[in-house]
């Protein structure tokens, strides 16, 4: 399953994930989840600590803030995760200019770009 959210200054400290995530867990409550940038393979995971609220949100909780600072995410980027089903996500980190965020430990080192309509909604008339 793969899903996108967007930084905004609450989930600096910590993350919710969509509640169909959740549904498509089946029940299962893991305490734990790894992190990896998705383009340095299996080099470094990352731990992070899941919560769940009352009503059944999910979280990234302890973890996420360190994984934020470690890979430089600020307020507005977008962010791809894919669940492998095992615990693990692999994260996309797209900047504001909606391109790909390289890093020295990538595998992959060319510049790839999304292209969707801006979230600032900057349309230019044809």
């Amino acid at each position: 399953m793969e899903f996108f959210t967007i930084i905004l200054e609450k989930s600096s400290s910590r993350q919710v994930l969509p509640d169909n995530f959740v549904k498509m867990l089946d029940d299962h409550r893991p305490q734990n989840m790894k992190l990896r940038q998705a383009g340095n393979g299996l080099r470094k995971l990352w731990d992070v600590e899941v919560v769940f609220n009352t009503d059944g949100s999910m979280y990234l909780d302890c973890g996420w803030k360190q994984f934020v600072r470690a890979y430089d995410m600020r307020h507005r980027y977008f962010l791809v995760f894919k669940y492998d089903g095992n615990a693990t996500f692999a994260v996309k980190v797209f900047d504001t200019t909606m391109c790909r965020r390289r890093y020295q430990d990538d595998d992959d080192a060319s510049t790839l770009c999304l292209f969707f309509i801006s979230i600032r909604l900057c349309l230019t008339p044809i």
